[in-house]
């Protein structure tokens, strides 16, 4: 009887907090447009191949970079203020897992132009070698590392990869319909889209 009084006479008092947060920048642009400085580094049809892959893999190599947070220090690179993640060679940013491995070229090539080059959350702590007589860029020896004052960025690169699942899965469940006219053939392209998805995780 006590504590259905004491609810019963709870306050329930609104919590105000008028401080806006700063107007974020939008996400999707940065994703699939490239920066005009980056036009003669890479195609635009590259480009579109590398926001594929992204989309596939974005948010395991985002969480597999965000764990090296946890360590700090170089040993090319003294950081005493721990202003950066552990610094590992980009395969070693890259999960293991099956596709990743098939992918692991591709993946080298997203994490180089878009995470470094476009989104600059990973930098360098040497300068890669790059020999233009060839058309290469050698990263072997370079350790790449996450400046952990751009760590709030991971939540909106993550939405951006859940909002693209969500609409290309729409829209294709959509094509199915129209072009089937039948429910059951939309249900089913869109439970193989999402088998395809997890099978991709593996």
């Amino acid at each position: 009887m006590l504590g259905v009084r004491r609810l019963m006479a709870a306050r329930n008092y609104k919590v105000v907090d008028k401080r806006r947060r700063a107007v974020t920048p939008n996400y999707f642009p940065l994703v699939f447009f490239r920066k005009p400085a980056l036009a003669d580094e890479i195609s635009r049809a590259r480009w579109i191949w590398l926001c594929f892959v992204e989309i596939l893999f974005g948010a395991e190599l985002l969480e597999n970079i965000v764990i090296t947070v946890s360590n700090g220090g170089s040993p090319e690179e003294h950081d005493p203020e721990r202003k950066y993640g552990h610094p590992q060679q980009l395969s070693l940013h890259i999960p293991g897992g099956i596709f990743t491995r098939l992918f692991h070229d591709q993946i080298v090539q997203l994490l180089y132009y878009k995470f470094y080059l476009q989104y600059l959350l990973i930098t360098p702590v040497a300068k890669p070698v790059i020999d233009d007589a060839n058309g290469l860029i050698y990263v072997e020896r370079v350790r790449f590392r996450l400046d952990k004052a751009l760590l709030y960025q991971v939540i909106a690169f993550r939405r951006v990869y859940v909002a693209t699942a969500v609409a290309s899965n729409m829209l294709a469940d959509l094509a199915v319909y129209l072009f089937s006219q039948s429910v059951l053939a939309a249900v089913v392209a869109g439970a193989l889209q999402e088998v395809v998805r997890r099978v991709f995780k593996l």
